[in-house]
């Protein structure tokens, strides 16, 4: 847990089965924006896109990694708090685990709308390896 420049105190710690409703909830964010931007690929969020008990099953897994971030009592990354170091704080526990677990390389896929998302991956150190084109 770290204290803010701004007094508010931010935790970011590794999900467990018991945040997959929390998780689940979050999710809907980023499902909406897909959506918003696709929506003839991208569902519309609904207790259906990914229920907390399919959010459980994943969290269950020794092989998959989640984390939590809050800020105060809030859990994030919630649209509201963005801009925050919030994510920044997000990337460095992934880039910890992966240095404790002895892995060289992470990847992540952000689709080419989300123009904010491959930003913030950017400045972080992302670069593009490979990209996808497709014909509709």
């Amino acid at each position: 847990m770290t204290t803010r420049g701004d007094g508010e105190t931010m935790n970011v710690r590794r999900a467990t089965v018991a945040d997959a409703a929390t998780i689940s909830a979050l999710n809907a964010d980023v499902q909406a924006v897909h959506a918003a931007a696709l929506p003839w690929l991208f569902k519309t969020p609904s207790a259906e896109t990914f229920p907390p008990a399919t959010a459980a099953a994943m969290l269950a897994r020794h092989d998959v990694l989640v984390y939590l971030a809050y800020l105060g009592d809030a859990p994030s990354v919630l649209p509201s708090l963005r801009g925050r170091g919030i994510g920044g704080a997000l990337l460095g526990a992934v880039r910890q685990a992966a240095d404790d677990r002895d892995i060289r390389q992470v990847a992540l896929d952000v689709w080419s709308f989300n123009e904010r998302a491959e930003a913030f991956f950017r400045r972080h150190g992302f670069e593009a390896y490979n990209e996808r084109l497709w014909l509709r």
